[in-house]
């Protein structure tokens, strides 16, 4: 296997999360950063997604076609509603994580049904099914009976729709997706980002529009910051305090995703120089305007 030169991670965050992120990947390409030319792209959650039209080499279309969300409010297709934070929070403080997780778990497949799948499969991801899996891309879920991790990838290629959904599905708003016989559910419950799946590339780039969780060794700067003292040349992206207040509580909700692409591309044109110094290197960078 190839030596991993360049890898981009792309975290969790929602709706919102999403818009920002296409902000700051557009905004870097727009200043001669191009992250499309990854090795390894790693999406997690609303991550999956972007990760995965960028990955197909579809970004542009991708953005193109969330563009009416970003600058238009709009009402969400679901609400992440108090019973659910509160169960989210269970089992992060939870002494068997993994034994809470697969609690969240049985509650997601006793409201599974095919149909619930099929429209939400077809709302988040429509014109990624049947496309190849791109080889660079992994995308992160988790296990709905076990609570473990489960990684996606050209070695697993599952239908890509389907992989993105089910990293999506957020327990108790969103519904699990059956995979090959079983039942998955959000990456985002093992990691706002899951930075640690690029360990061993020599240079990570990573967007995390959401960086909270209650146990340090699974937040995005702590896992930065382990992948620094290794040696990869690291840099974290993560939303300033004006596009916190743009992505909102309800990140599931698409209503601010215009202010938050806005300040994620305000926010690349100032990162520009410190993103490509990892990147690429210490040096001279294209130009203003060269995608190339």
């Amino acid at each position: 296997m190839s030596p991993i030169r360049r890898a981009l991670v792309l975290g969790s965050g929602g709706a919102s999360g999403v818009a920002w992120q296409l902000g700051v990947l557009c905004g870097l390409a727009d200043a001669g950063v191009d992250l499309g030319r990854a090795d390894l792209v790693v999406g997690t959650s609303a991550g999956a997604l972007t990760a995965a039209w960028l990955a197909a080499g579809s970004l542009d279309a991708f953005a193109e076609g969330f563009a009416p969300l970003t600058r238009t409010p709009v009402e969400p297709p679901a609400r992440l509603r108090p019973t659910a934070v509160a169960r989210l929070l269970a089992a992060q403080v939870s002494p068997s994580r993994r034994h809470a997780l697969a609690w969240l778990g049985r509650r997601a497949a006793a409201a599974w049904s095919a149909d619930a799948q099929d429209e939400w499969v077809s709302l988040v991801a429509p014109g990624l099914s049947g496309l190849p899996w791109p080889p660079s891309l992994v995308i992160v879920a988790t296990d709905v009976a076990s609570g473990r991790p489960a990684y996606f990838s050209a070695q697993r290629p599952v239908d890509l729709a389907g992989a993105v959904a089910a990293s999506c599905a957020v327990p108790g708003v969103l519904p699990a997706v059956r995979i090959e016989g079983r039942l998955f559910f959000d990456g985002g419950l093992r990691s706002p980002a899951n930075l640690d799946v690029a360990s061993g590339a020599g240079s990570v780039v990573a967007l995390a529009p959401f960086s909270g969780s209650v146990r340090a060794v699974r937040r995005p700067r702590v896992q930065a910051a382990a992948l620094a003292a290794s040696g990869t040349r690291t840099v974290l992206l993560e939303p300033s305090r004006s596009s916190r207040l743009a992505l909102g509580r309800d990140f599931l909700s698409p209503r601010s995703s215009h202010r938050a692409a806005a300040d994620g591309a305000a926010q690349a044109a100032r990162q520009a120089s410190r993103v490509w110094d990892v990147w690429d290197g210490p040096g001279p960078r294209p130009r203003s305007g060269d995608r190339g």
